[in-house]
């Protein structure tokens, strides 16, 4: 009957009325409609793992990141850090490579030069540095070799001439030690012994230096701003015979490059120095495991850059590192960078083994 048809119109559009009233009131009370998702690292923890002992340049970078990279990742997760040295560098890279999930929560403190024990197929490397989830670097430091000044080696030329050769402190074949004595070796012919030391790395050899144990140290130039490599330019306890170049380091004196002193026969290892020293421009690189979901591995780049331009944390990084406030690689541009150092063609790779063949 048309009456009867026209209340059960009616009622159905009281009825969907109603239900839309209800389904209202109760999406302005349900937090997973009328807010926003809780931000992944609200209430989580980074664990941050740092490539080197205590007191190293890599730890004292890592920790000043530590303290300010968590107020910048949305959620303000707490960070804990965790030294993890061995292998100059390796133990740390295999751990983040083999062990550690890819959820976003590990970062490690990379040892820059640990690239190179991949590219020369180091059987202790088991990890493939282009596939972790890279979250950006800063700063530059280029490399210098300095001896004990009541030690012969007071310049290359000695060095070169010495009937014994100087003992060099280093922390592993991965090490930033290792690789700038192995090619100043082969590219200034010298004759130099490599000392492993590695029970913690940096410290442990400028202990070394200190105790006579070994005569020189080959490292990156911002080490004479911290102790207790101030107090000795000070009280002049060690000589600096070479720097890296081809720019001089404005945190030493007018010591040569390796540039300057190379024959004529060595301009080719000079210019491999480009590959073996790509390090020198990503001086604190911070990398997540491999796998790690793209939003969560973008949203730690992103926060590092915010990081980055914090005025606290750069008069910070500039005490401790003399860091400029500007020399830094994004989390893209250092994978960027890996990718091409790493891929190297056969023969490059070849002359890369030959100088750091184990003497």
């Amino acid at each position: 009957m048309p009456g009867r048809e026209f209340r059960s119109h009616g009622r159905d559009s009281k009825a969907a009325l109603f239900l839309a009233c209800l389904l209202a009131l109760i999406g302005s009370h349900c937090p997973a409609v009328a807010q926003e998702a809780k931000p992944f690292y609200e209430r989580k923890t980074i664990q941050f793992l740092v490539s080197s002992g205590p007191g190293a340049t890599t730890d004292i970078s890592a920790r000043l990141v530590a303290r300010y990279l968590g107020k910048h990742i949305p959620g303000n997760p707490g960070i804990i850090v965790q030294n993890m040295p061995g292998g100059g560098g390796l133990v740390g890279a295999n751990y983040l490579y083999n062990v550690a999930k890819p959820d976003g929560l590990t970062i490690l403190a990379v040892s820059r030069a640990n690239y190179l024990d991949q590219m020369v197929g180091r059987p202790e490397v088991k990890a493939d540095f282009r596939k972790f989830g890279w979250i950006g670097s800063f700063n530059k430091a280029p490399m210098m070799a300095a001896c004990r000044t009541d030690t012969p080696y007071k310049s290359i030329a000695a060095i070169r001439t010495a009937k014994v050769p100087p003992r060099f402190g280093q922390s592993g074949t991965g090490s930033i030690s290792y690789v700038f004595g192995s090619l100043i070796e082969k590219i200034l012919d010298l004759r130099i012994k490599e000392c492993h030391r590695d029970s913690n790395p940096g410290r442990d050899t400028d202990l070394g230096l200190e105790r006579g144990e070994v005569d020189c140290r080959a490292t990156s130039d911002i080490t004479v701003i911290r102790a207790p490599w101030n107090l000795w330019v000070k009280e002049n306890f060690v000589t600096f015979v070479l720097q890296q170049g081809p720019e001089k380091s404005a945190l030493l004196p007018p010591v040569p490059t390796v540039a300057e002193l190379a024959p004529p026969e060595s301009k080719p290892l000079v210019k491999l120095m480009d590959v073996m020293l790509a390090y020198t421009d990503f001086d604190r690189p911070y990398a997540a495991p491999p796998g790690v979901p793209k939003e969560r591995l973008q949203i730690l780049r992103e926060s590092f850059e915010r990081m980055l331009k914090d005025t606290e944390f750069a008069a910070e990084a500039k005490k401790l590192l003399d860091w400029d406030g500007t020399t830094f690689l994004s989390g893209e541009q250092l994978q960027k960078k890996i990718d091409a150092t790493v891929s190297q063609p056969p023969e490059v790779i070849k002359r890369v083994k030959d100088i750091l063949e184990e003497s």
